[in-house]
């Protein structure tokens, strides 16, 4: 069972100071004359093996594209979104474009970084869901992370070896190829979230469709959407069939997922931003500070200059 704890006891345990400024969003350089907007990178040891690279990875950092996270071998810890997973290996941790993430790799860690741009995802996996369900999956116990026998990992092993081999050849019909493997790749991936799907939830929710796009949307439009009611009448569904299908389902009330998103926004603002309070709560579409802070403190169990402060006093140098 993956490890899993609140990100706090990970930056007490963490003795490297660093003053942490705003949070870097990442967007990979693909050149005009690379129709192929995806990577993959080697890694050994505590470092990335391509130099070609761009970015520096000893901090929390975002990206603007997928990634996946491929942990072969070694130990390490991986910070997604204020939580922090140990990393167990053969594993593939799944980052989409806007989470919060960092990894501490040990010495003896190996692994591979897949790297695609969405606009890559939708034009040639248009209809597959990495993640059935996503963002939620991201209800599941562990997220959307998959831990793996080393005879499970096998499928996976033999479809990057190949993905490697196609990527540094790149011969005419190596596009193809790589799409092609890519695509086996996703379905695998996709059947192993589907059975961690069924073993927590046993029986198929009738309800699963509509929480499902209730979720999407909350991603989509958490900012300027707050009211459960606005979510439904986009759903064309009732304010009660919508509260009694997420419940049901996630144990939570539409109410509940909605603050939950904006708090986890709030947090990386408050964190990797110089934005005041009153400011993220203007942003986040709160009318009143006050009340922002509130509920902040309510869901937190600190206040905004508090939450900001205790995390930002482990960057300190």
């Amino acid at each position: 069972m993956i490890g899993k704890c609140s990100i706090n006891l990970y930056f007490v345990a963490n003795n490297r100071k660093t003053m942490l400024e705003e949070i870097p969003v990442y967007e990979l350089p693909f050149p005009e004359k690379e129709k192929l907007a995806f990577k993959i990178y080697r890694v050994n040891g505590r470092k990335i093996r391509e130099e070609s690279f761009p970015h520096d990875t000893n901090l929390p950092h975002k990206h603007n594209y997928f990634e996946l996270c491929i942990f072969t071998n070694g130990t390490g810890q991986h910070e997604i979104d204020f939580m922090n997973y140990i990393i167990e290996t053969p594993g593939i941790h799944l980052l989409h474009p806007g989470q919060v993430h960092l990894i501490r790799r040990g010495e003896n860690y190996e692994g591979y970084l897949f790297v695609f741009s969405k606009e890559f995802y939708h034009l040639h996996f248009k209809g597959l869901e990495i993640i059935p369900g996503y963002p939620l999956v991201t209800q599941l116990s562990n997220g959307p992370i998959l831990n793996m026998s080393p005879e499970e990992f096998t499928d996976f092993s033999i479809l990057i070896s190949s993905v490697e081999k196609e990527f540094e050849q790149a011969l005419p019909e190596s596009e193809e190829i790589i799409i092609s493997f890519l695509n086996i790749f996703f379905l695998r991936l996709r059947s192993r979230f589907m059975a961690l799907l069924k073993k927590e939830n046993p029986v198929s929710h009738p309800s699963g469709n509509l929480v499902y796009l209730f979720n999407q949307l909350v991603e989509n439009h958490y900012k300027e959407i707050h009211q459960i009611g606005e979510y439904a009448e986009l759903l064309g569904e009732s304010p009660v069939v919508l509260n009694r299908a997420v419940k049901s389902l996630t144990g939570k009330t539409p109410g509940e997922l909605i603050v939950e998103r904006l708090i986890l926004e709030a947090r990386r603002l408050l964190l990797y931003s110089d934005l005041n309070n009153k400011e993220i709560a203007f942003k986040l579409n709160y009318d009143d500070p006050s009340y922002f802070a509130r509920i902040f403190r309510k869901k937190t169990g600190f206040t905004p200059t508090e939450f900001r402060s205790r995390m930002r006093k482990f960057y300190e140098s």
